[in-house]
């Protein structure tokens, strides 16, 4: 089990985006809650990995290679990049979450411009208004 800022790091991304993932049920599903922190298990973030290479139509031997690549610049799991940095950050899931963000937000920031116009129609109408 690894916890949220370990869990990105896994990844490769930051973790203020996986967090974003999991709010709009575009990322991994935590297995359980430690307070406000959720915990995540290795097992599914490996497989939302696959899901995401798959979706990207990234062939398994590229993946393999990448993700080896990958863990090859982690040295701590929990932590520090072989260049210095405290989030290290893999280009390839970046790109992977970024595709998965839009698709995910796209569709709800539709709903959330709709619903604004419809509230700004509505305000537009309004006796009450006509007079102030």
């Amino acid at each position: 089990m690894l916890p949220l800022h370990e869990a990105a790091a896994y990844l490769g991304v930051p973790s203020r985006r996986l967090r974003v993932l999991g709010l709009l049920g575009a990322g991994p599903r935590p297995a359980v809650r430690h307070g406000r922190d959720p915990m995540y298990r290795v097992e599914d973030l490996d497989r939302y990995v696959g899901i995401l290479y798959d979706r990207a139509r990234i062939s398994l031997g590229e993946q393999v290679r990448q993700r080896q690549e990958w863990r090859a610049r982690i040295v701590v799991p929990g932590g520090i990049a072989a260049d210095g940095r405290q989030e290290p950050i893999d280009p390839c899931m970046q790109m992977l979450t970024l595709d998965a963000l839009v698709s995910a937000g796209g569709p709800l920031a539709l709903k959330v411009l709709f619903a604004s116009g419809l509230g700004l129609i509505f305000l537009s109408h309004t006796p009450l208004l006509w007079r102030l």
